[in-house]
């Protein structure tokens, strides 16, 4: 089981440093989002996994269970929000020649949505 739980480990450990190089290393939030989303979720479930395997069947091991559970749900859809809210905001998407001003395709790929690059003109702000 020790090897089982040192190979888990190192597994979760090479996703997190992908995570890490990811976040160093791509130009824009969307491919921030999906390094954070992917990587990040896979290498924390294989690091618990393999602490639920090294600790053996316990009442932790049902705790950790339920934390594997919690991530595997949670982390998914935090940066789906976060990605949709940015998108809607107007954030600008990377392409290789440069960021996306108008939006381009993608904007336009969602059928019955309109969105706009730039925030409208002429909104009031409230006040108090």
């Amino acid at each position: 089981m020790k090897g089982v739980s040192v190979a888990l480990f190192v597994a979760g450990a090479f996703f997190l440093l992908v995570t890490a190089v990811g976040l160093l290393r791509l130009p824009d939030f969307f491919t921030r989002a999906h390094a954070v989303g992917k990587s990040e979720t896979m290498g924390a479930l294989l690091v618990i996994t393999g602490v639920v395997v090294h600790s053996g069947f316990a009442l932790e091991t049902a705790k950790l269970f339920l934390v594997l559970f919690f991530i595997a749900v949670t982390n998914p859809t935090a940066i789906h929000i976060l990605s949709r809210a940015a998108l809607r905001s107007g954030a600008t998407i990377w392409t290789r020649k440069g960021p996306d001003v108008e939006g381009g395709a993608v904007l336009e790929a969602i059928p019955g949505r309109t969105f706009h690059a730039d925030p409208p003109q002429g909104k009031e702000q409230r006040s108090g």
